[in-house]
This record gives structure tokens, C-alpha cells and sequence, in this order.
């Protein structure tokens, strides 16, 4: 799929009366593949190495992607790109900010997670995102200014940083561009929604070998329409039959209510459009149980939001002499999106007064309900054993009436979020008493501002209203009703933060001295780096008075300094074996008063037995320091990203007693947690090692295949909610319960202190902030389940990278060339401390699946002003998530999600010399994701971190260049 670099896809061949080198150039989808001959054997400095040396004696496994692969992808931002290369699989997408906010597009080499995968821009670091504990944004680089990318497979880089441990991206920006040009882009998906359009502009002038100058600017402009879930057949709905799910929410626009008659007869979750099998459509509601109704929240969302994104780069060079340029880069980004989810649910015990001027004079309980023995009908009989309600019942309530309410007459919840990074880069490269060098200072921020959108409450406004029964929770909302719920209405800034990067570096290199077998090359190099963090969220976040928000929010704000230094030796032994060795040191000073230090080392060789095959290999070892998130974020109540039910109160789905869910929802629901980092974590290690061949037996084939293997020891992650949920016998500690009867008479007393206006009681022990750890009473619900961050173990990885390439000319008849790039995985999973070892390899697990096998297959022709290609995306399918609490028999304990495979194509034309147009169709076949069950996401029928939505695809693009 990849056009691999000539450093690792290239084999020195000797001809007789010359030298040439044969590249095996990789295809990305629906790219023509190419090859060259370079005679002058040029000394080049690629990603992985500081050393310049000729491009065919490297021993890392490097992949390039051009320009001109990039435009022919149909690809418009760096994650669609990140996303077509097989090792890279499982980073954050656009459609992760569906009931979440401030969520990155990232890389994630290896499936290892994200913050694994060093992402680099003109092969320095970028600022992190702001918001969360993530690494870089995608999002900020700008790819319609990329001249290139390289994508380093080996992990713990000496030169650019030994957190390296998945591998590298380095985006390299355009260079020595001389001319103006334009391009425009657009699609039209075939079942609507989801379109993108995009206009560039890119201008270059000077000579950097005659005007000893170049300067270049670049903007673009794409905007991204959104797609909701109602606009495709596979995520229309939370109820899947056919998946053995019901993800409908328990949280409604008309409650399933706690109340007692006038008989004295009580009930617990009925709601009062059950008895019609909860047709209702303006409340979506659904059946979830004999008595109750759920909230068909997908109705509302969407699958892939709407958003706008807006790049300026610019970038100067200035050639002082033969021995010294100066250069200069800049670059502005600015990302708007809007991601909306279900209505908010007022997840609080709702308590709805008799005196409320919507208070039903009835109830319908359905045909069906189960009544209990001592139960008085109507007719002045007791039941003397459980019965059976024979035909639907109107019961008269009496007292105030409970249960959780969603403000669907509100509108779906909407997040604005707005993302800006800013980075310039000064310095100097050449050459100085036979050294080549290179420095500079590079300053990096990350602004991220959250906004309330329509559809976000408070607490503290809505409260009183429904308290006093002001708002309509039995129904459609009159016109004085409406107006006060929307009169509660959150607006202005949500949350927040800027992240910070300054750093200066330095390095250089030469050849040294000579050996029989040629030159010993050299390289050393110092870093020094300081980051910030300041994460800060409203009052109504740090309170957690949002309704149905994710839980109390605090800031974050902490800064840590490290230093580093590195070097770089290339050996050649004897004749055609070579070897390299490098180190790095690393030093992280927190301002919270932590430090860490590691010195990292790695190996390296390239040994040729013939012109025509190479044997390449490299062995390391990471480093990896907790992050500022890590270290510093407080204790925070928050919630589940999946539905779970109490496994004491709510075992399997089925409620023990009729007080469950009189106080708080606690079957089928996301659930309450307690999240919070920890400042005595330890740095993560890894160990890795990369063993392969490089091949050109002809001139019109060539390959590669590598074995790679990672292990990360101490490895960073809060603990899985997966886990504790899937074995809550073994994980009991990490339950924390509540007496209600202490609760209840500490809230009456704190209550009763604010109307005198006097300081609030003291916090029961016991009570529901601080509640019993381990508790398996019966009668005590749950507070939250602890989920703090901890060093839980280990990761590991391993599998096979094989790249083949062809390419024929046939005179005349043009050009045809294929590629085959794939990864196999032979092992991945994780480890906790104290625990067995779980691979996810082909199996949904705590960090989502990873499949055994991706490729891209490619097949390209040319001729003249025509190019053409077919490309095949193939992802095999994985054993789907199983929740323990719901193996039944229409929920399998194993079900298979199918392999993933689509078709893409391209043609291209250039009528004339300035002008080039190309048209193209992804996912030719219309192929819908395969269906999965997970729970990950708030999208279902399908997993939206791993597939895209949008079905078949045409897109066009211009490019007309003026000089």
C-alpha cells in the first residue's frame, strides 16, 4: 500500500560501467507505482537516523508516502491517511466525539494505543492535545501542505525520542516550491450525508540554487458535513435482535415511575406507555422489560459529526552561503466541530409533587404485569400468591411520584468544540569544520475551547422546576413548560485547556575516521524541552451540575521539563556487514516535584550476502514517563462508557427486590465511577527488536518482510471497567456502596442547614461520599466503582510487515504496476499485574479487538495523459465483545464480526501540462461495517472507531497550477 522510502525498500545493485539503485515504491490505494534510478548515490537524511548516508545502507524499516500517493488516496486529513496503513490500527476518529467532547484523531501504530505512535511534523515533535490525556491531534497537521510522509516501524528512536515505542510519522512539509496552484475537492456519498468539500491555495517562489531563497505559503479550507446515525440501516436503532442487544436507555422522556396507589399498592418502573408496547414516536421509546420502557437514543445522534477545518503554512529558507541556511516555518490550524448525542437524562431521583400541574389522575399498568401475593385489586380482593394482570389496569397515584427523566422536548445534547494549534519553527543547517549540523527553537500550543451547545442543562436551574412540577415529565410540554426547561439551558464555555511545547535541539554528524570496509559515520545530538498544561472547566463541570454529563470535571494544570541526549555510530565491519549503535538519555524534572531518568540503547544491521537480497535487524529498549494527566488529575466522579448492570443489586440484568431503581438507575445503564490519576506512577519500559529482508531480484519486482516483537512493562492505564464488570468477584474492592438511610438523613440535614443558612452537617461515614469499599450488602447501592490509574502490567505485540511491488513498462502500451502492503499479527494482548496473560488478538478484550490480519492490494496503469487503479482494503474479522452478565441464547458467548473489505478506484487525467483532474469511488461495492455488539461507542449495530459509515463515495479533485 505504501511507497517505501529508498532507506528501507532499496538494495544497492552494481552494474557494470555504473551504480544504480533499484527501489521496490510501494502503491497506496489508487496510487501508480513508480521507480527510479538515482546514479548520484546522494548522502539523505531519512526519518529513524541522524546520519546522513546513502539512502540504500539503512537497517530501520521505513515507509513513504508521496505527494502524489496522498492526493490519489482521495484522502483530505492526516487520520483518513493514518488510517489506510495496515500496522496502524484502533486510534481515536472523528465519531468518538458522539457523546463525548474534545476527543483527537490519533495514530496508533501497532494497536497499541495511541500515546505509543510519536507523530512529528518536519521531524519534530508537536504539541499535544490540550483536552484529556491524549497525545497529538491529527488534526493539527496540515496535510494539504505535506510534501511526504515517512513512517518509521521500529519503536524507541534515539534522535527523536525513546517514547517512541510504537514507531514514528514524521510529516514533512513541501520544500523549495516554486509556482501558484489550486485544487479543489468534493464528494458526494451515495446515500447521503457525511460530504466533504475543500479549496487550496499553495504559492512558492525563489530559487533556493539560484535566488539562494524559497519561500512557501499554503491554505486550505474543507468543511465536513455530519452524518446521523437514522441515515443508515445498520446504526438506526438500539435495540439489535439479531445481536442479542437491547441498548435502549432506562432514562426517558416519560419515566418508568416509582409510585403508590390509592390502594396502598406500590410500584417500581412502570411506565405509563407500556401497556401500548411503548409505541410512542415522539419520545422514541421502546420495550426494555414487562414493565418498563427504554429511550431509542441513537435516534438522535449522529455517526459522524459535522466539522470545519482551516490550515496556513508558511515556510522560508535562506541560503547564507554554501555552508550555512536558515530556515523558518509557521503554521496556524483551526478545527471547528459540532458532535451531538441523545437528550440529556436528569439521572437524579426525580420526585414529582402531587400539587405539579401535570400530575396523571391515572396510570395504565400493562397486561402481563406480575402483581405480588398481598396485593389489593381494585374490587376489594388480596391476591393471596404472585398473579398475572389478565388485562390493562388504570391505577389512581397518590404521593409524589419517582424515577429518571430525559429532556427529550429539549433537542439532542450538542458540543462545540474548537481546536487551534500554532507552531513555529526557527534555525540553521550545514556545514562547519566538516561537521553537517542542524538547530533550532520550536515553539507548540494546543488551545482546545468546549462549548455548551443547544440541548445542555444544569442541575441547579432544572431542579427546582421539576421539583415543583413546573415541567411536563408525563409528556409533550405546553408552551409555559417548554419555555422553562429551555430557560435552563447551559450556554458559553464548557471546558477546556492549552497545552504548551518549547524546545531547542542540536545536532550533528559526520564520518569520522576510515575502516577497510568504508566510513564511520557519527552523530550527536541534545534536546531540551519544557511542557504545559493547563486544563480548566466551568463551574457547572467541576460541580458535575451538567445534566447527564459525565460526572464532576476538575482542571488539571502541572509542567514538567526534560532534557535528552543522543548519539548515533555506524560501523561497517567488513565487506557488505554493517553495524549502528545509538543511545539516548532522558530526564523529566515535574514541577510537582517527580523525576525520572533512563538511558535507552539500540542496535542495528544491514548485512548484503548478494546484490540482490538484504538482511536488516534492530533490537531496543523504551522509555515512556507518566504524562502530566497521568500524574496530576484528581479524584472525579464520572461514569461508565458502557451500559453494566450492579452486579449485587442487578445480577445479570434481573433487579433483586423492588427497591432497585427506586433511588438510582442500576440495570442496563452506564454506571458511576471514579476516575483519578495517581503521582506515583512509574515510567513505562519497553523491549524491541525488528528482524528482516529486503529483496530486488529484477528490475520490475522487489519486497520486504520484517518480524517485529514489542513488550511494554509497567504499562499506564486506568483500570478497565471491562474487567472489574467482567469478574466483580475478584475485582470487589473496587465497589463502593452507600447506606441509604444514612444518606437520606444527611441530605434532610444538610437541606434543613440551608434554609437556616447555616454550615452543612459533616459527612456520614458511610454516606455516598464516602461510602463502603467492598460492600456486598444487599440493600446498599452503588456509589461508584474506583477506577484509578495505575502501572497495571504489561503490553506485547508482535507480527509480520511483507511489502511486494511491480512494475513493468510495456512501451507504448503504458505502465502497470502492483503492490501488495499487509501486517500479520502473530500475538497481542496484555497482561495485569498478578494476573494471567489475555490476548486481544482477534478478540474484543478491554482495549477493543485487534485484528489478526490488514492489507492493501493495489493495482495501477498508465498511459500518457491517463492513469487508472483499483485498490483492496482488507481488515479480518475478530471475536465481537461479550458481556458476561447477557450470554444467553439469542447472545452467544462467541460471535464473529466479519472481515471488513472494500474496493476502491481512481482515474486520472492531465489534458495539459498545468491541469490534472481525478475522479474516483470509495467502497465501489457500497459494503455496510460489519455488525458488531460492542458497547464502546455510543454508535451500535457497528464498531465506529474501526470502519467508516459512508458506503460507496465518488469524489473529483482539480489541480490547476498557474506558474
Amino acid at each position: 500500500m505504501m511507497t517505501e522510502t529508498v532507506l528501507s525498500r532499496s538494495l544497492r545493485l552494481v552494474f557494470s560501467g555504473g551504480i544504480a539503485v533499484g527501489l521496490g515504491l510501494a502503491a497506496l490505494p489508487a496510487v501508480a507505482q513508480t521507480a527510479s534510478q538515482d546514479n548520484s548515490m546522494q548522502r539523505v537524511e531519512i526519518t529513524g537516523s541522524s546520519i546522513k548516508r546513502v539512502a540504500a545502507e539503512t537497517a530501520l524499516p521505513v515507509t513513504i508516502l508521496k505527494r502524489e500517493d496522498i492526493e490519489r488516496t482521495g484522502a483530505t486529513s492526516a487520520q483518513d491517511l493514518v488510517n489506510l496503513i495496515p500496522g496502524n490500527f484502533g486510534g481515536g476518529v472523528a465519531a468518538n466525539n458522539v457523546g463525548a467532547s474534545g476527543v483527537p484523531s490519533t495514530a496508533n501504530l501497532r494497536a497499541l494505543g495511541a500515546r505509543y505512535t510519536l507523530v512529528l511534523l518536519n521531524g519534530r515533535r508537536v504539541a499535544n492535545y490540550a483536552v484529556g490525556n491524549n497525545p497529538v491531534d491529527l488534526n493539527s497537521i496540515p496535510l494539504s501542505a505535506i510534501e511526504r510522509i515517512e513512517v518509521l516501524r521500529d519503536g524507541a528512536s534515539a534522535v527523536y525520542g525513546a517514547d517512541a515505542v510504537a514507531g514514528v510519522i514524521n510529516f514533512i512539509l513541501r520544500k523549495d516550491y516554486k509556482g501558484v496552484e489550486m485544487s479543489a475537492y468534493k464528494t458526494h456519498v451515495d446515500q447521503g450525508g457525511g460530504n466533504t468539500k475543500s479549496f487550496n491555495i499553495t504559492a512558492g517562489f525563489g530559487d533556493l540554487a539560484t535566488d539562494r531563497f524559497n519561500v512557501l505559503v499554503s491554505a486550505n479550507h474543507e468543511e465536513n458535513e455530519k452524518l446521523l446515525a437514522s441515515e443508515r440501516s445498520f446504526s438506526t436503532t438500539s435495540v439489535r435482535p439479531d445481536l442479542g442487544i437491547n441498548k435502549s436507555s432506562p432514562r426517558n422522556g416519560v419515566p418508568n415511575l416509582t409510585f403508590t396507589d390509592s390502594l396502598g399498592n406500590k410500584y417500581v418502573g412502570v411506565n405509563p406507555f407500556r401497556y401500548n408496547g411503548c409505541k410512542n414516536d415522539e419520545f422514541s421509546l421502546v420495550v426494555n422489560s414487562e414493565k418498563g420502557c427504554g429511550t431509542d437514543y441513537v435516534k438522535y445522534i449522529d455517526l459522524v459529526p459535522e466539522a470545519k477545518h482551516d490550515n496556513i503554512v508558511t515556510r522560508g529558507v535562506f541560503k547564507v552561503s554554501d555552508s550555512l541556511e536558515l530556515f523558518a516555518e509557521a503554521a496556524y490550524t483551526k478545527d471547528k466541530m459540532i458532535a451531538a448525542s441523545s437528550p440529556a437524562p436528569y439521572t437524579e431521583p426525580m420526585n414529582y409533587p402531587v400539587k405539579g400541574r401535570f400530575y396523571p389522575k391515572t396510570i395504565k399498568l400493562p397486561k402481563g404485569l406480575k402483581l405480588p401475593a398481598g396485593y389489593k385489586m381494585p374490587n376489594g380482593t388480596v391476591t393471596t400468591a404472585e398473579s398475572v394482570l389478565a388485562a390493562d389496569m388504570d391505577v389512581t397515584p397518590t404521593g409524589p411520584l419517582s424515577g429518571t427523566w430525559r429532556t427529550v422536548a429539549g433537542g439532542g445534547r450538542n458540543d462545540l468544540t474548537k481546536t487551534e494549534n500554532t507552531r513555529v519553527v526557527v534555525g540553521a543547517k550545514g556545514n562547519m569544520v566538516g561537521w553537517d549540523y542542524e538547530t533550532a527553537l520550536t515553539y507548540g500550543k494546543n488551545e482546545v475551547e468546549i462549548s455548551f451547545g443547544p440541548g445542555k442543562f444544569s442541575y441547579a436551574k432544572l431542579r427546582p422546576l421539576v421539583d415543583s412540577g413546573e415541567i411536563n415529565v408525563f409528556g409533550t410540554q405546553d408552551a409555559a413548560s417548554l419555555a422553562a426547561l429551555l430557560g435552563s439551558q447551559l450556554s458559553g464555555f464548557e471546558n477546556g485547556g492549552v497545552s504548551t511545547s518549547k524546545e531547542f535541539d542540536f545536532r550533528m554528524s559526520k564520518e569520522i575516521f576510515n575502516l577497510p570496509a568504508g566510513a564511520v559515520g557519527f552523530s550527536v545530538g541534545t534536546s531540551y524541552r519544557t511542557e504545559k498544561l493547563s486544563q480548566v472547566s466551568s463551574d457547572v463541570l467541576k460541580n458535575g451540575d451538567e445534566v447527564g454529563g459525565a460526572g464532576e470535571i476538575p482542571g488539571v494544570t502541572g509542567d514538567r521539563k526534560v532534557f535528552g541526549l543522543f548519539s548515533e555510530v555506524v560501523v561497517p565491519v567488513v565487506k557488505d556487514l554493517e553495524l549502528t549503535a545509538a543511545a539516548r538519555y532522558d530526564k523529566y524534572k515535574n514541577g510537582f516535584g517527580t523525576e525520572f531518568d533512563n538511558l535507552s540503547p539500540k542496535l542495528g544491521f544491514t548485512y548484503r550476502p548478494s546484490a540482490m537480497i538484504m538482511a536488516r535487524g534492530s533490537v531496543a529498549r523504551g522509555f515512556r514517563a507518566p504524562t502530566l494527566v497521568d500524574n496530576l488529575n484528581p479524584k472525579a466522579l464520572n461514569n461508565t462508557s458502557s451500559n453494566f448492570n450492579d452486579p449485587i443489586r442487578c445480577p445479570n440484568g434481573v433487579a433483586i427486590n423492588d427497591t432497585v431503581g427506586e433511588r438510582q438507575d442500576e440495570c442496563s445503564v452506564q454506571l458511576d465511577t471514579q476516575n483519578s490519576g495517581n503521582p506515583d506512577l512509574k515510567p513505562e519500559k519497553s523491549k524491541q527488536y525488528t528482524l528482516g529482508l529486503v529483496f530486488q531480484p529484477t528490475s520490475t519486482i522487489s519486497g520486504s518482510i520484517d518480524y517485529w516483537n514489542v513488550k511494554i512493562d509497567k504499562s499506564i492505564n486506568a483500570m478497565s471497567e471491562n474487567t472489574v464488570f467482567g469478574d466483580p468477584v475478584a475485582n470487589i474492592n473496587q465497589f463502593y456502596r452507600y447506606d441509604p438511610v444514612i444518606e437520606d438523613k444527611y441530605l434532610k440535614d444538610k437541606a434543613d442547614a440551608e434554609k437556616l443558612n447555616l454550615p452543612p452537617p459533616p459527612v456520614p461515614v458511610g454516606g455516598k461520599k464516602l461510602p463502603y469499599k467492598g460492600s456486598t450488602n444487599k440493600d446498599f447501592p452503588l456509589a461508584y466503582v474506583a477506577l484509578p490509574r495505575v502501572n497495571t502490567g504489561k503490553f506485547y505485540a508482535a507480527g509480520v510487515d511483507l511489502n511486494l511491488n511491480y512494475r513493468q513498462k510495456f512501451g507504448d502500451m503504458g505502465t502497470v504496476g502492483a503492490n501488495y502492503d499487509s501486517t500479520y499479527y502473530s500475538k497481542h494482548g496484555y497482561q495485569y499485574e498478578g494476573e494471567k496473560e489475555v490476548s486481544d488478538l482477534g478478540k474484543f478484550k478491554d482495549f477493543g479487538p485487534t485484528p489478526r490480519y490488514r492489507h492493501t492490494l493495489g493495482l495501477t496503469y498508465g498511459l500518457g495523459q491517463w492513469s487508472g487503479s483499483v485498490t483492496h482494503n482488507y481488515t479480518k474479522g475478530y471475536w465481537d465483545y461479550t458481556d458476561p452478565s447477557l450470554i444467553a441464547a439469542d447472545y452467544p458467548e462467541l460471535r464473529k464480526v466479519g472481515n471488513y473489505s472494500t474496493f476502491d478506484a481512481t482515474i486520472g487525467w492531465k489534458p495539459m501540462k498545468n491541469l490534472s483532474m481525478t475522479f474516483g469511488v470509495k467502497n465501489i461495492a457500497d459494503e455496510d461495517p460489519p455488525s458488531s455488539r460492542n458497547g464502546a461507542n455510543f454508535q451500535v449495530g457497528y464498531d465506529a472507531s474501526f470502519t467508516n459509515p459512508l458506503g460507496r463515495t465518488f469524489y473529483a479533485r482539480l489541480n490547476y497550477k498557474f506558474l
